[in-house]
């Protein structure tokens, strides 16, 4: 998976000799104080374009860490590789009065691999320094400077884009030639830049002041969404040995087919040789493209490998044949050159991959967009998407880690922005049905069958391919009930068309129900109680529902005879925008039986309707949790 693109905090040049005294906590306006775990009392970037190899960044970095919950931005993350250098670090940790603590430079940052565990090849690092202050507010102030010998990678001004922080004052300052040409995106911004010149260079800066801090809520949108945002690219580039252009994602898309992705998808004769076998009697694209696909994921593994052109660049197709391994890029370029031995039409595709859904700028190309790379088969009517780093998933699944986003195809004709499968709350379902036995002493035995699709397939996928003993670990953790035993358990996957995946269990409960000399008293929804979400007070943002669901749970409970099998019947049925709920229990022939469903729709709705939404959550927790008592008969 390629790592994110840097977003360093990149800083004003000023004088390290700077006196801090000047930055008592009692200085900062009150208006900013409020709901503010920390405050950004200066952020000054100012980027120096001076050619497309030559690029430095300076600038000063003030934050005030009102108490633990801020203790992230007390913090400093450098990241480097061959294309930028951490030349100079120089700063003081000061008390609340502004008096200095410790001074510090960068000999006193620890310097760190910045790829995860499971990357085999990676020049990625990171330098990091811990302030360590336990006592609060304090202030941390710092200058630095980096350089680069590329231009295509600029980092983008994002002044409020965390939560619970507010800012006194940042400026965000490009110098570049005055004849470069610059496209410049921007977002929810309270002003146009001030452009003018400074030197020998065409100058452009942004200012934000006395920003309040924004209170974190939940099912809030992204601050990429409503948060301030420039971004900047030079037309014309340099990155690594690549030259080029590009003014929108057309052109971009034909940039990566001529640069770095050009002559990658060569293979071995025997290779494809196998490939034609393969298919050879099978007769609809889609049918050759499966089989490619379960191919690659049986002969090839995942591994990162952040090395290359920034790690933009996949490795060639012969070399993920041999090895037998490859990162999200080299796969997906694999997997294409496996299509094209049999002349099927594939995309590379990139993607921002997360559970939350992101998209790229519809209309701004840029090398920041995106983190992840997956394969777009663009049959007629039935669009095919393929998650090429895992060697399980089914063919045309992608669940919750890149689903319904836009991303940016590179078809032959360049650069095409296309939506990836969506699914909906009526999709994404888990309906389980349940039968149990109880007996007078409160144990349950029974079954599960629980059926699981759309991006909940992913809930319990996990223990599809796992040894016996893995799936009953997971299978204690997913059903986190005192004293459960399973007796039996199975998987089945259900592949054509919409991929369902099966689990069905057999299992006993000790002690289960509650038992006194008159009543025994149960629970009959076990494994799916509602979570509640905080009741927010005078909510300010809109609710965004990232992902709907369906949840069914059926159940039958067989009551022991000792009991008198009599329950008043419960009938309770919520209904609001975002969702519904619905809660039936009622007892026939001494089976108790419960039906329960719950209904949560993905959109994005009105502050004002949060409260419906959190009372909702409320009752289904509440009635979810229902107990009933069942008189044991006298003897």
């Amino acid at each position: 998976m390629r790592l994110k693109h840097f977003y360093f905090s990149l800083f004003f040049c000023l004088s390290l000799s700077v006196v801090y005294g000047q930055y008592a906590v009692q200085d900062i306006p009150k208006a900013l104080l409020g709901r503010a775990t920390a405050t950004f009392r200066e952020d000054d970037k100012t980027i120096l374009i001076k050619s497309p190899t030559d690029v430095t960044t300076t600038g000063k970095k003030v934050v005030t860490i009102h108490n633990n919950g801020g203790e992230l931005h007390g913090n400093i993350f450098f990241y480097y590789n061959k294309s930028v250098q951490v030349k100079e670090v120089k700063g003081e940790i000061l008390d609340e009065f502004g008096k200095t603590i410790k001074k510090f430079s960068l000999k006193d940052f620890d310097d760190y691999s910045a790829v995860s565990g499971y990357s085999l090849f990676d020049d990625y690092r990171v330098k990091v320094f811990e302030s360590n202050v336990t006592t609060y507010p304090y202030t941390i102030a710092y200058t630095y400077e980096l350089r680069s010998n590329q231009n295509l990678v600029i980092e983008p001004w994002r002044p409020d884009i965390y939560k619970n922080v507010s800012v006194e004052k940042s400026v965000y300052t490009i110098l570049t030639d005055p004849e470069e040409k610059l496209r410049i995106y921007s977002k929810n911004l309270n002003a146009e830049p001030v452009i003018g010149s400074k030197d020998k260079y065409k100058s452009y800066q942004w200012k934000a002041e006395n920003i309040h801090a924004i209170r974190e809520e939940p099912y809030s949108p992204d601050r990429d969404i409503t948060g301030m945002q420039v971004l900047v690219v030079p037309q014309t580039f340099q990155y690594f040995k690549n030259k080029g252009e590009f003014d929108d994602w057309k052109t971009f898309g034909l940039w990566m087919n001529q640069t770095l992705l050009k002559d990658k998808k060569n293979l071995p004769p025997a290779t494809v040789s196998k490939v034609k076998e393969l298919v050879k009697d099978l007769k609809t694209d889609k049918e050759k493209a499966k089989a490619l696909y379960e191919y690659m994921q049986n002969k090839t593994r995942y591994i990162s490998i952040q090395v290359g052109i920034g790690g933009f660049e996949p490795f060639p197709a012969e070399n993920v044949d041999r090895l037998g391994y490859g990162d999200c890029k080299a796969l997906v370029n694999y997997m294409q050159a496996l299509l094209d031995v049999v002349e099927i039409p594939s995309y590379y595709a990139i993607v921002e991959a997360g559970d939350k859904k992101k998209d790229v700028i519809n209309d701004f190309a840029n090398i920041l967009d995106g983190n992840h790379i997956i394969l777009c088969l663009p049959f007629e009517n039935d669009t095919t998407w393929l998650e090429c780093t895992s060697q399980e998933m089914p063919f045309g699944y992608l669940g919750d880690f890149t689903d319904d986003r836009l991303v940016l195809a590179c078809t032959e004709d360049g650069g095409k922005v296309m939506r990836t499968t969506s699914y909906s709350y009526l999709d994404n379902l888990q309906h389980r049905i349940m039968n149990f036995k109880l007996d007078v002493k409160g144990k349950i035995t029974g079954d599960i069958e629980t059926t699981f699709k759309g991006t909940q397939f992913d809930n319990h996928f996990a223990n599809y391919d796992l040894i016996r003993d893995k799936q009953l670990e997971n299978l204690k953790r997913w059903y986190n009930i005192n004293r459960i035993e399973f007796t039996d358990f199975n998987y089945a996957i259900q592949t054509e068309k919409n991929p369902t995946l099966t689990e069905n269990i057999k299992f006993s409960i000790d002690n289960y129900a509650t038992v006194s000399k008159s009543h025994l008293s149960i629970k009959p929804n076990i494994f799916n109680i509602a979570t509640t979400i905080p009741n927010i007070r005078n909510r300010q943002e809109k609710v965004i529902i990232n992902r709907g669901y369906t949840d069914i749970e059926e159940i039958s409970v067989e009551l022991p005879d000792e009991v008198t099998p009599l329950i008043l019947p419960t009938k309770k049925e919520i209904k609001t925008d975002m969702g519904t709920y619905e809660f039936l229990t009622k007892i026939e022939n001494k089976v108790l039986k419960c039906y329960r469903k719950i209904q949560i729709k993905e959109g994005e709705y009105s502050a004002e309707s949060y409260e419906s939404f959190s009372n909702l959550m409320a009752e289904a927790h509440q009635f979810d949790g229902t107990f009933y008592n069942l008189p044991i008969k006298d003897k």
